[in-house]
């Protein structure tokens, strides 16, 4: 199987081709956000509480559908990635019935 090199907030790490950025931080024991996700069903990507940021792309990306590629570098920790998640936990709550 052919891996692929990429760095999680500075960690180096290979991955087998066709891993997603979730499954990658969670194999280096890096802990990203999420809330649609569950590794049985599949991808939605609705919820956007897993978004990081992979240099050289102009926008956030949600992890659990972003596929590692060869010398991605990706930050989860930094204070705008804190901040996308908020905001995006912020809408969820506001729009959650409130009589659950």
């Amino acid at each position: 199987m052919t891996e692929v090199k990429i760095t999680i907030d500075g960690q180096e790490m290979s991955v087998p081709k066709g891993t997603t950025l979730l499954r990658a931080a969670e194999k280096g024991g890096i802990t990203i956000p999420h809330y649609c996700y569950h590794p049985g069903l599949s991808i939605a990507g609705n919820c956007r509480m897993c978004l990081v940021e992979v240099e050289k792309m102009p926008k956030p990306m949600i992890a659990c559908n972003t596929v590692a590629t060869e010398g991605m570098v990706v930050r989860t920790g930094t204070p705008e990635a804190k901040n996308y998640r908020q905001d995006r936990l912020s809408l969820i709550l506001a729009k959650h019935p409130h009589a659950c």
